[in-house]
């Protein structure tokens, strides 16, 4: 019997307890709408689980994300990139920073640093992006191509129309010849 209430006890606090889920989607909801320092409190007990759970990537990763376009809202750019960056470093020790998982990164760390008005920064992002996905995937891989389109949609926004065409042109070209290899129906 002791056994039995032991038992349901501990389910009972499994399923009462939030998870670091739970919490940073609850912190995702409270910034939507608004609420800024529940959003930053309910980040900040996630990352404190994700830690203690071990659930480094993407338990914490997630949550310094999410805090860091808390403090881009905030217009605190410093504190944002200092949080985005920590959250890339963790990656990169945890998956390596040639990893599939670091490269998934990179497109949102770019737009913050371009928001910030350091575009430079977010071209060589977009290059290494780039050179990743040809390593993890192919020179010729539907990952290469968005990779691309990315970045000529950036170099577009920067004023630089020839490389941005270029850049497209170089996608076209992937996504082309990955249909073409295609068996046809």
């Amino acid at each position: 019997m002791l056994n039995a209430v032991g038992k349901i006890g501990w389910l009972f606090a499994l399923i009462v307890s939030e998870g670091w889920q739970d919490l940073d989607s609850g912190a995702r909801a409270a910034m939507r709408e608004g609420r800024l320092e529940q959003a930053e409190s309910q980040w900040k007990e996630a990352i404190a689980k994700a830690e203690g759970d071990k659930q480094i990537n993407p338990g914490v990763v997630d949550c310094l994300i999410g805090l860091s376009w808390l403090y881009d809202k905030r217009g605190d750019a410093a504190e944002s990139e200092r949080l985005y960056e920590l959250a890339m470093r963790t990656v990169e020790g945890v998956k390596g920073a040639d990893s599939a998982a670091y490269a998934d990164r990179l497109p949102d760390l770019a737009t913050l640093y371009r928001r910030h008005g350091k575009s430079w920064h977010s071209d060589l992002l977009y290059q290494r992006l780039i050179k990743i996905r040809e390593n993890t995937s192919g020179k010729v891989s539907p990952e290469v191509a968005a990779a691309l389109e990315m970045y000529s949609r950036f170099l577009k926004s920067e004023g630089r129309q020839a490389e941005a065409s270029k850049v497209a042109e170089r996608a076209h070209t992937i996504r082309d010849s990955l249909s073409d290899a295609q068996p046809q129906e």
